[in-house]
């Protein structure tokens, strides 16, 4: 008799509990960070005061804005180059996406091929190799 009780009394409250839910938000959809986690922020203060007459570093905060500009960019380089950048992804000095601002700048640094995003990066990059070669790896 006491079973015969019970059973109604759950399915109300598996019905209130399908019908109310738990009623917890949806969780964000996951997004690229703006800026890298080591300490490139400082680096790209430093850089934004570079000559970039010529261009900008845009807005990374829409990630596929900033991939289809990266794509853009890296199609001007030879199939081998483009491989090559797509595998660094990050200029070093910047910490900006490759190929955003135009085709990628390839320097030789240390015997290492290393992509930077633009000329205005090249000096930083001579300047303290050693400092830019250790955010690559």
């Amino acid at each position: 008799m006491r079973r015969s009780k019970l059973i109604p009394i759950l399915l109300c409250g598996l019905l209130i509990l399908g019908i109310y839910g738990c009623n917890s938000p949806e969780p964000d959809p996951v997004t690229l960070p703006t800026t890298p986690a080591s300490d490139t922020a400082e680096d790209h203060a430093e850089h934004e005061h570079d000559d970039h007459a010529d261009h900008d570093h845009g807005d990374t905060a829409d990630a596929d804005s900033s991939m289809a500009k990266m794509m853009s960019g890296l199609k001007e380089l030879s199939p081998e180059d483009h491989k090559s950048a797509m595998a660094q992804h990050m200029c070093p000095v910047s910490g900006e996406m490759l190929g955003t601002m135009g085709a990628p700048e390839k320097v030789d640094v240390n015997g290492n091929s290393v992509w930077i995003c633009c000329d205005g990066c090249k000096d930083k990059l001579l300047a303290a190799p050693d400092k830019y070669l250790a955010k690559l790896k």
